[in-house]
């Protein structure tokens, strides 16, 4: 018998990583799936072949050594483990790649490992289609015995490049993805006044693109862009909400401030995201700040049919 594992959380990372190692990771055993609605992890384990899915997390985890999870927020990872830690756990390998605040690690951390499982805590970067495409960055840190237990899923499987941080403790992988957010938040509100500018400016948003696309061929830049352009960030199903968004970053904001260290951008950034949820509501996604721009510049918060460049 090979090793066994398991991946808890079906959402659009999710499914994403669970097909990488489904296609990709020359798994001995059949991937068993969990998702708190199963008829996700139905769908997806029909979807991908190699795989199982069942219906509560305590069979999942019972049949496995190895055992990812990639859930919704810090709250839905609370939940999670809160039922995880109830059971006997001894020798198995706990790999999370939520994004969490290091102090949420620390403690998850330490449970696990009392329960006698290991821990690692692994922070992804990317949005869900490079995730699709195995192009992630993964930032793995815990102790190095258990991170060489994941490596051969890493590069090649789910990913593009690891940083590896064995040995250091996994708060340090969730004070790199808080790093991070920043670098991120802030290149969606560069991108966006960007656009707009642009747009103002009378030129053509695929002239524009093609600037970014020669610029940064390969990065976050293109990806946002596009993602602004198509009018994702008022018309689907957001990738990651604003809510959560906004409750990740007052934590990296307060823990700037407490450091010292000045973010002015970024604060910029987060009031931007405050006005896309009062334009969108909670369920808006985060690239809304698009949306916060064009109403502060005059232009409305949706793009429509009546504009030249869509």
């Amino acid at each position: 018998m090979g090793t066994r594992m398991t991946f808890l959380g079906m959402g659009n990372m999710g499914k994403a990583i669970s097909q990488n190692l489904v296609t990709k990771g020359n798994l001995d055993q059949p991937l068993i799936l969990w998702n708190r609605t199963h008829s996700i992890s139905i769908i997806h384990a029909e979807a991908i072949g190699g795989s199982v899915a069942v219906d509560s997390v305590q069979e999942a985890v019972t049949k496995s050594d190895i055992i990812w999870s990639c859930l919704a927020d810090q709250e839905a990872v609370a939940s999670v483990f809160d039922t995880i830690l109830k059971m006997d756990i001894k020798q198995k390998v706990f790999v999370e790649c939520s994004t969490m605040t290091p102090q949420a690690t620390t403690d998850l951390c330490h449970s696990v490992i009392q329960r006698g499982g290991e821990f690692v805590a692994m922070p992804v970067f990317g949005e869900p289609g490079l995730a699709r495409a195995g192009k992630l960055i993964c930032a793995p840190a815990g102790k190095a015995l258990s991170i060489a237990r994941i490596n051969p899923y890493l590069k090649g499987v789910i990913c593009r490049d690891v940083i590896n941080l064995s040995d250091e403790k996994p708060a340090k992988a969730s004070l790199l993805k808080n790093v991070g957010n920043v670098l991120i938040l802030t290149t969606m509100e560069t991108v966006s006044e960007c656009h707009v500018l642009a747009e103002k400016s009378g030129l053509r948003v695929e002239i524009f693109q093609d600037l970014l696309q020669s610029m940064f061929p390969i990065g976050p830049h293109s990806i946002y862009s596009r993602g602004l352009s198509s009018g994702r960030y008022f018309r689907e199903q957001p990738i990651v909400n604003i809510d959560s968004a906004l409750s990740l970053s007052a934590h990296i904001s307060s823990n700037a401030e407490r450091l010292g260290v000045s973010l002015k951008a970024y604060d910029v950034t987060r009031e931007h995201l405050r006005k896309a949820k009062k334009y969108a509501g909670g369920n808006g996604d985060i690239l809304g700040i698009y949306g916060a721009v064009r109403l502060e510049s005059g232009l409305p918060y949706e793009l429509n049919d009546h504009n030249p460049d869509v």
